[in-house]
């Protein structure tokens, strides 16, 4: 009898945990692919939903609700709150909505079992949870610990249509954040949904990865570059700086990455014995507009010059990898205007005046063609001096000239120390920003070197 009764149990338990796992259904899932309309972005975020779409086959079960963000033309998606009204609307049966990026590896059946096993009729999300050690800038200094916790995009998250429902009638009401800058939208979309939705946190969910294991119901794929010949032959890159920092930080450059370029330029208020190559452009104490037009204009010269395909545009307290800069370039059409960078939003709200920029302290990348464009006789001219260079010439211009800033969150527009300890376990970095209490000497070591040095015996292997 009690073997009889141990038996029933065991069976007992396996049927309804298969029934648990069972109960949700592709179906019941909208999946919104957050990405953008440039090529290489595109082809990975159909990639995925056909990949998506091809493991529900495979179940024998219908497939979610695919959406790829880039096809609504919905200012600002990125930031996540512009879709949750139109998501909702659109997919009103869903039981749950969840988001990714592009470059998310998603394991339909184990991702399904996970959501299987909390309640959906409550208002619930879950995620990969990061949170900061101290106050950072990228997260406006707020005071924030340990106990408010945001997503790992790149992992994805997951809303439940209950809470959907919460956060769009709270949009509805007036009640959608109107903060003048974006900056990072997995951060602020947690402060939302904590501020609207009183004791809402993020559910930690360890299978949603940070990196790949047999566990993992999905994990961000590591980045790869899309030829196999990688050189910084065809890029120049224009350093900004002025008299005061040619000591302090030019210096470091020189000693760091700026050694495995082949064409770079400092670009200057002045010369002097530290400097003596620098070029002479105007120079204001902020804003930098004036100053940045001026590198535009001898960059153009000098890349007809020498036949070169890319413009790097850096501040003087810029860490780069070249070699990862200029394996992930090989995904990119230099052939057309581009702009690659970290992406910033500024009054994202506004569907008027609001606009995408890229921010200047990480980096970025320009084409050929779009450093032509920008600099033809009214299309980009400054407003002012000292109109902010960033947010003016590589949002507003490129905005008025119809080319969409291309984000890539390899570029960093703060520290190391500014950043999760997930988040940056998850990527290979192009970029930092700010020697702010840092030694730059040593974010460089710890982050660049080695990749850098391998850059360097690969090229000198391929010229011999």
């Amino acid at each position: 009898m009690s073997f009889m009764y141990t038996v029933y149990a065991v069976f007992f338990v396996l049927y309804f945990s298969a029934g648990e796992t069972s109960a949700l259904s592709p179906s019941d899932i909208t999946i919104t692919v957050l990405s953008h309309k440039e090529d290489y972005h595109a082809a990975h975020a159909n990639l995925l939903k056909k990949n998506i779409l091809e493991q529900a086959d495979n179940l024998d079960k219908e497939p979610p609700e695919i959406v790829v963000s880039y096809k609504l033309n919905i200012n600002g998606s990125w930031t996540i709150i512009p879709l949750l009204k139109y998501l909702l609307n659109t997919y009103p049966t869903s039981k749950w909505f969840f988001f990714c990026f592009e470059s998310t590896v998603l394991r339909l059946n184990k991702l399904l079992h996970i959501l299987s096993k909390y309640e959906v009729n409550k208002n619930l999300w879950i995620g990969h949870a990061l949170y900061d050690h101290e106050p950072t800038i990228i997260h406006h200094f707020a005071s924030h610990n340990k106990k408010f916790k945001y997503p790992h995009i790149a992992s994805g998250f997951a809303i439940t249509s209950v809470l959907m429902n919460s956060l769009v009638h709270k949009i509805i009401a007036g009640e959608k954040p109107k903060d003048d800058f974006s900056i990072d939208a997995s951060y602020e979309f947690a402060s939302f949904v904590l501020k609207v939705v009183k004791g809402v946190r993020l559910t930690h969910v360890p299978e949603l990865c940070i990196v790949s294991s047999s566990d993992c119901a999905t994990y961000p794929k590591n980045f790869h570059p899309c030829d196999s010949s990688v050189s910084a032959e065809n890029a120049y890159f224009a350093v900004k700086t002025c008299t005061k920092y040619h000591d302090e930080r030019i210096s470091v450059i020189k000693r760091t990455w700026a050694k495995h370029t082949k064409n770079i330029g400092y670009f200057s208020d002045a010369a002097d014995k530290t400097l003596p190559e620098a070029f002479i452009v105007p120079n204001t104490t902020h804003g930098h507009c004036a100053k940045t037009y001026n590198i535009l204009v001898e960059a153009d010269k000098i890349l007809k010059k020498r036949n070169l395909n890319w413009l790097i545009i850096s501040d003087d307290d810029t860490i780069f990898s070249v070699a990862r800069l200029m394996r992930l370039l090989t995904c990119y059409n230099y052939n057309t205007p581009l702009a690659i960078g970290e992406r910033y939003g500024f009054r994202l709200w506004d569907n008027h005046y609001g606009y995408e920029y890229l921010t200047g302290g990480a980096g970025l990348a320009l084409s050929q063609p779009l450093v032509y464009e920008m600099i033809q006789p009214g299309r980009c001219d400054c407003p002012s001096p000292t109109t902010p260079d960033d947010m003016y010439l590589f949002g507003v211009c490129l905005a008025k000239i119809g080319v969409h800033p291309v984000h890539s969150a390899l570029f960093h527009q703060a520290r190391p120390l500014d950043y999760a300890t997930g988040y940056l376990a998850s990527q290979e970095p192009i970029s930092f920003h700010k020697f702010w209490m840092i030694e730059p000497q040593m974010v460089y070591n710890e982050w660049f070197a080695e990749v850098d040095k391998s850059f360097i015996t690969v090229k000198k292997h391929t010229e011999l």
